[in-house]
């Protein structure tokens, strides 16, 4: 007989949750040869929290439950397998934000690198009068505050724009990795790299573009982000609220209503129960879209070609 209270029988509820679906939000979305990696023909496997702490340590062969998922990530950060197997050792439980929820507070001391498995996210900083500017977007694969080791205290608040299952690598055992295994520093060093590309791109567009130039690249980016993530898929989860774009684009919300009306009328896009589809490559020339900035990538890894306005690259609906 079950006599814990409600209080105390949700946040239970909550935690088998994110253990009993990790395993499958992890592999969700990767190549058929990435998930059957993470199951024991990677070469590479990891313990439990309690099984593995030293940097140096010799990690056992039962597969981590989110091996995948950094097998992926690691792709683009050029991580080796053994420092893949370092970090999810000494990762803290997966943890579940639904949507609305915040991460991180603006303010708070940073204590952990957080990667984002599943679902979106966004940085937001509220201003004295208590309006909002969104700075940064989040996607699966992404790590949420790459410079926080550095950096200390959060500078913005981090909220969940859909339900998100986000890993959490404690600054304390993070540092003594980073000492044995610089290629850690490297993947840091890139992520870093991305993310500072993709906020010059937005200081570019929201200093000196139009309304419609600037929602029109907003668009592209999500697209071709999740796109690089989920493989070939062509429409897109597009979580965001009309009310976010505006906080993002720095316009009002009516004006976020109208760019959104004249682009379907256009029929550039398709927005229909949270899923976009880009339907024509106009809208790539309106942005003037080059997806090149996304592609960073360690310094041994060659950079990946990329074409004018990404034309090449994204893909659209198979009638355009």
């Amino acid at each position: 007989m079950n006599d814990r209270t409600p209080g105390e029988t949700r946040p239970a509820a909550r935690e088998r949750r994110v253990f009993e679906n990790s395993e499958a939000t992890a592999a969700r979305g990767l190549p058929k040869e990435v998930r059957s990696a993470g199951h024991g023909s990677s070469g590479f496997g990891v313990s439990e929290r309690s099984g593995f702490h030293g940097p140096d340590a010799v990690p056992s062969r039962r597969p981590h439950r989110f091996a995948p998922f950094l097998a992926k990530v690691a792709g683009r950060l050029g991580l080796p397998e053994p420092d893949q197997a370092a970090l999810l050792s000494v990762a803290r439980p997966a943890r579940l934000f639904e949507k609305g929820e915040f991460v991180t507070h603006e303010g708070t001391r940073a204590s952990a690198l957080i990667f984002l498995c599943s679902g979106t996210a966004y940085a937001v900083r509220t201003l004295e009068d208590g309006n909002q500017q969104i700075v940064a977007v989040f996607l699966p694969g992404d790590i949420l505050n790459p410079g926080d080791p550095v950096l200390g205290g959060a500078r913005v608040s981090i909220y969940a724009s859909a339900s998100a299952v986000v890993l959490e690598v404690p600054h304390g055992e993070l540092l003594p990795l980073m000492d044995s295994r610089p290629a850690i520093i490297r993947g840091l060093w890139c992520e870093t790299a991305l993310q500072a590309a993709i906020q010059r791109e937005w200081l570019i567009w929201l200093g000196r573009r139009s309304a419609q130039a600037r929602l029109a690249h907003f668009l592209c980016e999500v697209s071709y982000r999740m796109q690089q993530w989920s493989g070939s898929q062509e429409a897109v989860a597009f979580p965001f609220t009309q009310r976010q774009l505006a906080d993002a684009l720095g316009l009002s919300y009516v004006h976020i209503n109208r760019v959104l009306q004249q682009l379907r009328s256009m029929e550039l896009i398709e927005l229909v129960q949270g899923r976009l589809t880009i339907r024509s490559r106009q809208l790539f020339a309106i942005a003037e879209f080059d997806p090149g900035y996304l592609h960073a990538a360690p310094p041994e890894l060659a950079r990946r070609p990329s074409s004018r306005f990404g034309a090449a690259e994204i893909r659209t609906s198979p009638d355009q």
